[in-house]
């Protein structure tokens, strides 16, 4: 306890108030002597008391004193749930990790409950729910699974417990750390943290994978490499094979073998995938004799298989200048390819041959084939709008093509008039007069307000670079005067004939698709502008190339999507999150999630303050479709779907061995210290010293307190009372 004087500097008070005392002492002993010895003690004691008090008080007296409550004192104790506590190496027993470390926690808490208000919770790759001893202690066992993410789960605790009430932070793990934030900078030295390490530093009697190198995307049809590190623990040669499989069939397998403990070796697995689409492989190693454990051998990882070449089919009746300059346009870029299609019957199609203008396409299937096989493996197609190319059925198609997000070219034919009205022509919002009457070809092109701003018409500039570009361009013939309805597709480039203006470039969204319609012939001069006579392809790549682009483009256009992790643990919950292009549109809205596979599910999602919703749904091992859908007031504003798997990824078994230095070097920075569980007794000394207890500092200002104040008034009281009955008064 300190006590300091505030008006200790200004001696003006005290000076009074002794001057006083000294007066009041002298009248009671010169002029009271008649006065028996008692009474005048009495008297004299009474003043005295009264002035030192006002002394005391005058002189401002301030105590300090600390004080360390339990409630102020709390201590969190995080205990790894990870798969890695799985090894049976936690004691001499032949305990796991995690029973060590679980029965470790219940007997700390129970130690230092007199000191510390004690709290409890498990981490894996995210911190679980934070429970008293009592609850942790009659809560069932959960086997360890998943990956150890220490730095993420304290952050996550530093966010829950207040700062200020936490005095130390214990961690008990075999301190692998091989997931999310390093747990040196998540803490940083804002609470003194304190680790004991389980588990044994040397490698475990195992074989396991530890990594695996595998492409993100693989060509269809073409061979790919997948490359699986296997490493040997501590026990003798083993030899075995590495199969890598898509659900019950295999694609290929390679031997291997480990000749001496802690042995590596690396080993490549070829394999072909023939169907384009999100695929999940399973690599697993052949079961070996002796082997502790079992899931460090098995390993989920994601492919995507794409064509070697994107394909737009192109559909017309008559190949012309302006389809090859079309295709020319489009091949430019290398990962493009045009394949030619002409009409068979009322719904069918046939491929010429295979190859495009350029005959860079992949062969196509020979014969006659339906439109919706050809757009099963399409992202865009191009279409002559005429009436052989778009029959009632084959503009039906291309109408559930546009709404599953396809995108369309359709290309007005200057020969043939054009389709028959229908549900393509009205989801269009185009119509059409004077169809035996063109457009006056020698009108320059302009662009529109909405062509400004537009990716297609800018071609890859800005809106001046653009409008110079266009208007330095050859003129085009135009076949129809159309007319553009709201809220159908918008004009981006126009013509003008007099005081008439007729649009060219049409372009919008139909569905959850993009279209765009072109009405104009002679387009092929554009490519023989100066840069296209010096050797380049003119404006061909900068039109046609992103046109294409921007019709493939359509799922950026959704109102809802949603997002998971292509991988996901097994016995962890899937993360979601669901957004909405408009977040205005979130309030009010509800949105759920339903998981479709071998055993489903149905989450719902909350509220964020980013105006998204976010949530997560816990699934046993299997592949699944997650649709999100988000409602409000009964309409639903929109649905999206995304495939992903549960399974064993086996992250958390790439080292198995204890790695005292990750708690080392987080207790060495926070202030704290780290020991083996077998020995903690530098852990617990330090935990009951009273220097890691946070102290409160209490100040009290005398001058103001009630009693000082008490005894002056009772003072003064007593001493008039005694004059009084002395007969002094």
């Amino acid at each position: 306890m300190n006590v300091t004087f505030a008006s200790a500097s200004n001696l003006f008070v005290p000076a009074l108030v002794l001057l006083a005392l000294a007066l009041g002492v002298a009248l009671y002993l010169t002029r009271y002597p008649a006065l028996h010895p008692r009474r005048r003690a009495a008297l004299l004691a009474a003043r005295t008391v009264t002035l030192l008090a006002l002394l005391f008080a005058s002189l401002g007296p301030l105590v300090r004193y600390s004080t360390a409550s339990r409630e102020r004192n709390r201590m969190l104790v995080l205990v790894d749930h990870s798969g890695s506590m799985e090894v049976r190496d936690g004691d001499a027993s032949g305990r796991t990790r995690r029973e060590v470390a679980d029965s470790a926690a219940t007997a700390i808490a129970a130690e230092l409950s007199g000191r510390y208000d004690v709290r409890i919770a498990p981490f894996d790759a995210s911190l679980g729910p934070i429970v008293t001893p009592a609850a942790w202690k009659q809560a069932a066992p959960a086997r360890g699974a998943g990956e150890t993410a220490l730095g993420d789960a304290l952050r996550e605790a530093l966010d829950r417990v207040d700062p200020d009430s936490l005095a130390a932070l214990l961690v008990l793990s075999d301190g692998a750390v091989n997931r999310g934030e390093d747990p040196q900078r998540a803490l940083g030295s804002a609470v003194p943290a304190f680790g004991l390490v389980t588990g044994s530093a040397s490698d475990p009697p195992t074989t396991g994978i530890g990594g695996i190198d595998a492409p993100a995307e693989v060509v269809i049809g073409q061979p790919a490499v997948l490359t699986v590190t296997i490493r040997q623990g501590s026990r003798p040669a083993s030899r075995g094979v590495a199969r890598l499989s898509e659900g019950p069939r295999e694609l290929g397998h390679a031997a291997f073998e480990l000749p001496h403990p802690g042995s590596t070796t690396r080993v490549p697995i070829p394999f072909t995938i023939g169907e384009r689409g999100k695929h999940f492989l399973a690599v697993k190693l052949d079961s070996l004799p002796g082997d502790p454990i079992v899931k460090n051998k098995r390993r989920l990882v994601a492919v995507n298989a794409r064509p070697a070449k994107r394909l737009v089919p192109l559909l017309a009746s008559a190949w012309d200048w302006d389809l090859r300059s079309f295709a020319r346009g489009v091949e430019s870029d290398t990962s493009w390819a045009v394949l030619r299609l002409v009409p068979s019957g009322p719904s069918a199609v046939s491929a010429l041959g295979g190859p495009g203008a350029s005959g860079s396409a992949p062969a196509a299937r020979s014969g006659t084939q339906s439109l919706a096989e050809v757009l099963r493996d399409a992202n865009v197609i191009a279409v002559r709008y005429d009436y052989r190319a778009l029959t009632p059925e084959r503009s039906a198609e291309i109408l559930r093509f546009l709404e599953r997000g396809g995108g369309v070219l359709l290309w007005v034919d200057p020969s043939n008039r054009p389709p028959a009205e229908g549900p393509l022509t009205q989801a269009l919002g185009i119509s059409w007069r004077d169809t035996g009457r063109s457009v006056a070809s020698g009108a320059t092109l302009e662009l529109t307000p909405a062509g400004r701003a537009h990716e297609i018409t800018l071609l890859g500039g800005d809106a001046a670079s653009a409008t110079a570009t266009w208007r330095a361009l050859p003129p085009v013939q135009v076949p129809l005067a159309l007319n553009a309805r709201e809220p159908g597709l918008a004009p981006l480039l126009i013509v003008r004939s007099g005081t008439e203006a007729t649009p060219v470039l049409l372009a919008g969204k139909i569905g959850a698709g993009r279209a765009a319609v072109l009405n104009a012939t002679g387009v092929y001069r554009w490519g023989l502008t100066a840069s296209g006579l010096a050797g380049g392809a003119g404006v061909e790549p900068a039109f046609f190339g992103g046109l294409v682009t921007w019709l493939s483009q359509g799922a950026e256009d959704r109102a809802v999507r949603i997002q998971a992790p292509d991988l996901t643990p097994a016995e962890r919950p899937i993360p979601l999150r669901v957004a909405l292009s408009n977040p205005a549109l979130a309030r009010g809205a509800r949105a759920s999630v339903i998981a479709r596979g071998r055993l489903g599910g149905t989450a719902t999602l909350g509220p964020t303050a980013q105006g998204d919703f976010a949530g997560s749904i816990a699934l046993p091992e299997g592949i699944y479709t997650l649709q999100g859908r988000v409602d409000r007031g009964g309409r639903i504003l929109g649905t999206d779907s995304v495939r992903v798997a549960v399974g064993e990824q086996g992250v958390e078994f790439e080292s198995l061995n204890a790695d005292p230095s990750t708690l080392e070097r987080m207790a060495s920075r926070s202030g704290g210290s780290a020991a083996p569980l077998e020995r903690p007794g530098p852990v617990m000394a330090r935990l009951r010293s009273p220097e890691v207890a946070k102290a409160r500092i209490v100040e009290l200002d005398l001058f103001h307190n009630v009693w000082v104040f008490v005894l002056l008034i009772l003072g003064a009281t007593a001493e008039w009372v005694l004059r009084k009955r002395f007969h002094l008064l």
